[in-house]
């Protein structure tokens, strides 16, 4: 079986295998990369015929159009209009797509001539929300019936159109009880379609919403891009001290720190609701203890060390957090080795931190580890391993995973440990910043840099 591990293999597949699973993973993976080079090879793809299955289905061509999205460049556009004439549904949606995320106008004539067609059905939320992107206000008579459409998430991407267009709050009606929705699948739709608002103070109705962290910090984090793209704020400084922007980041920092998931509240849902005077250790053991209660088999031990008044030792927690499948447990545990900043975690936590992400949950596990072993690294002497250990962890962490989030917690565990005392490495050195294509991690870098050059001025002697 060919190895796709460059540009080039992959390119080889795609264009010379018959291996259809084998194609089209090349295809995505040039997408993933972000591979320029491939974009003659997508568009012929784009408007092949040979891969229709059974059902009458394109997955290659489907494929192709979403990588061609990830490349975003503009030369794609009349392949990408082309194939809007495809009968599969689905490419026609992938198209669509693609077309939004590269933001050519040129797209629009052909969008709006789409809309009118007869032909039928159409994928008309991710049309709508195309329409809303472009600012085609001209076929507002045309969107206006969706408004009552059966699907609700037609009516939120209309919603998100007509708001948009009016910015009468009339409109954000629909959205907001499609984020109440008894849906979960629903609320999440909603809470992007409140992020296409174009509307940086609707950042609450998410942080409020019952939504897993991850939708919140994605939903923020595209409001938070868009504020940015739209506020023509050019220098760093300006950035930095924007109101809206310090708000925006202050939530998501929020988002990050807290690793709860399932059975267990969100930790800042639990101290904005709970009895005065309890920490958040006491509180997050608190639950921890009522989750194992739901299924103590095999966390009898564990149960014990927890229900003792102090955990001083926290061996068996360490163990129970490398050891433990229940995916909820785990991400207590790793939020209660937060708040005990345990030297004997280090080990466990970057255990934690190298793991595959398997699921959401997982990646916020690791977010939270990579804050833990910053709130432990000055309990460790100058010049020991592990302190050499975490520092490496952080470098990992800032260039190499494709989580935006795991990178963003390396520049919030860096800017803990920069701020509390004299630091004896650099993390924000010019090729790890060469390596940032975030704007967002941009931000959030220069936000800890103004915090930690302030930090080293008051260490200094007078």
């Amino acid at each position: 079986m060919a190895v796709i591990n460059s540009i080039s293999s992959a390119l080889d597949v795609i264009k010379k295998s018959d291996d259809t699973a084998l194609k089209y993973h090349a295809i995505w993976w040039v997408g993933k990369n972000k591979a320029l080079e491939a974009l003659t090879v997508l568009c012929e793809v784009l408007n092949e015929d040979n891969d229709q299955t059974e059902l009458g289905g394109y997955p290659l061509r489907r494929q192709a159009a979403r990588s061609l999205g990830m490349i975003a460049n503009s030369q794609a556009v009349p392949s990408l209009i082309q194939s809007l004439d495809s009968t599969d549904l689905r490419l026609q949606e992938a198209a669509i797509l693609a077309l939004k995320s590269i933001n050519d106008s040129r797209a629009a004539p052909s969008l709006i001539a789409y809309l009118k067609a007869a032909s039928s059905p159409k994928p008309m939320e991710v049309l709508i929300e195309a329409l809303a992107a472009f600012e085609i206000w001209e076929v507002e008579d045309l969107i206006s019936p969706y408004l009552n459409d059966s699907s609700k998430r037609i009516q939120g991407a209309a919603g998100v159109y007509f708001y948009r267009m009016t910015k009468d709050k009339q409109y954000l009606k629909i959205i907001i009880n499609n984020l109440s929705d008894q849906n979960a699948f629903l609320r999440q739709s909603a809470a992007f379609d409140i992020a296409q608002c174009h509307d940086a103070n609707l950042d609450e109705i998410i942080a409020t919403a019952e939504l897993p962290n991850n939708v919140k910090m994605a939903a923020l984090k595209q409001i938070l891009e868009t504020y940015i793209r739209e506020s023509n704020l050019a220098s760093s400084g300006k950035l930095i001290s924007d109101n809206t922007i310090q708000t925006l980041i202050s939530k998501i920092d929020s988002l990050i720190t807290d690793a709860f998931q399932g059975n267990l509240p969100s930790t800042n849902h639990v101290q904005n609701n709970s009895t005065v005077g309890v920490s958040p250790l006491q509180l997050t053991k608190q639950h921890l203890i009522k989750l194992i209660q739901q299924n103590p088999v095999g966390h009898e031990q564990l149960l014990n060390t927890l229900q003792e008044d102090e955990a001083a030792d926290c061996t068996q927690i360490c163990a129970a957090c490398l050891e433990n499948h229940d995916q909820d447990i785990r991400a207590a545990i790793v939020q209660l080795l937060y708040y005990m900043k345990c030297t004997q975690a280090a080990a466990a936590l970057q255990q934690v931190i190298g793991l595959e992400i398997a699921n959401h949950c997982q990646g916020k596990i690791r977010r939270v580890a990579l804050l833990a072993l910053g709130k432990i690294y000055h309990e460790f002497d100058e010049g020991q391993d592990t302190r050499s250990s975490i520092q490496s962890t952080l470098h990992w962490a800032l260039t190499e995973p494709d989580d935006w989030g795991l990178r963003y917690s390396a520049v919030m565990a860096y800017e803990v440990i920069a701020c509390e005392k004299p630091v004896d490495f650099e993390l924000f050195t010019d090729s790890n910043k060469s390596r940032q294509t975030d704007p967002i991690i941009d931000i959030r870098m220069a936000i800890a840099e103004s915090k930690t050059s302030r930090a080293r001025s008051s260490f200094i002697p007078a």
